[in-house]
């Protein structure tokens, strides 16, 4: 039979201080922030698109 070989041992990291938890509230602000920004953007370049395409139009049909 073969022998039993037991489960490595576990590398332990060399500082042995645990280190306090990240907070990533700031972090999470500034992606919301900056998803915001970028919706508005795509709401105002579709609303610019949207207006030049209906002026556009009106030009054509008045032709």
């Amino acid at each position: 039979m073969a022998a039993h070989t037991p489960l490595p041992v576990t590398v332990r990291p060399a500082s042995s201080r645990r280190r306090e938890p990240e907070d990533h509230s700031v972090r999470s602000a500034v992606a919301v922030v900056v998803a915001g920004v970028v919706l508005v953007a795509l709401l105002v370049g579709g609303g610019a698109m949207a207006a030049t395409l209906l002026d556009l139009s009106t030009w054509v049909g008045t032709s």
